[in-house]
């Protein structure tokens, strides 16, 4: 008998369980609490994502500032070829970089 009602008990509970999860998304409207905390996170987590792209952006630029003046400083001081090519591949780099950080703040911004 006791099997029975835990049988009942259980089938019972699922059932009760199904139809009110099965409920929840026809009310999930646009003015629920649910809908409400779902968007602040993702509103949060773009301008997370927004401020990191624009550090990114800054450390960049500060890269390729540093790096111009370690080629003047090597082209002022007679260094060989070697190192200047060097440096201007940096240079080449950076601005690569600098030109794929722009294009993922943009990207980011819509």
């Amino acid at each position: 008998m006791k099997s029975h009602r835990a049988k009942a008990l259980a089938l019972g509970g699922m059932l009760a369980g199904s139809l009110i999860f099965s409920a929840l998304p026809a009310h999930a409207d646009e003015d629920s609490w649910w809908n409400r905390w779902w968007r602040s996170a993702e509103v949060r987590n773009d301008r997370r994502e927004l401020r990191s792209d624009r550090q990114e952006l800054r450390d960049d630029k500060k890269e390729l500032q540093n790096d111009r003046r370690e080629l003047r400083r090597d082209l002022r001081r007679g260094a060989d070829s070697d190192e200047i090519a060097r440096d201007l591949q940096e240079l080449r780099n950076d601005r690569q970089e600098l030109k794929q950080d722009r294009r993922e703040l943009q990207r980011d911004r819509r």
